[in-house]
C-alpha cells in the first residue's frame, strides 16, 4: 500500500524513520487489539488449547498472507 500511495518502491530494509516506525508499530498493535491477540498467539496457543476462534483466526491469516504475496509478485510485479 505504501508503494501504490507513493509511487515508491519498497526497500527490504529496517527502516531508520521514527515517525514510520511508530506509525508501523500502532498498526500492529491497533490489528492485535481487533483480532483479539497477535498471529503467534493465536496460531500456537490458540491451536494448542484447541480454540475455534484461533484456527479460524489463523487461517484468516494464512490466506491474507498468501493473497498479498501472490498480488504483490505476480499482478504488480513486486519482488
Amino acid at each position: 500500500i505504501y508503494s501504490w500511495v507513493t509511487g515508491l518502491t519498497v526497500e527490504q530494509t529496517v527502516s531508520s524513520n521514527g515517525l514510520l516506525m511508530v506509525v508501523a508499530g500502532m498498526l500492529v498493535g491497533f490489528g492485535s487489539t481487533i483480532g483479539s491477540g497477535c498471529t503467534s498467539g493465536h496460531g500456537i496457543c490458540g491451536i494448542a488449547r484447541l480454540s475455534a476462534r484461533s484456527i479460524v483466526a489463523t487461517i484468516t491469516f494464512f490466506i491474507f498472507g498468501l493473497m498479498t504475496v501472490y498480488i504483490l509478485r505476480h499482478v504488480w510485479g513486486i519482488a
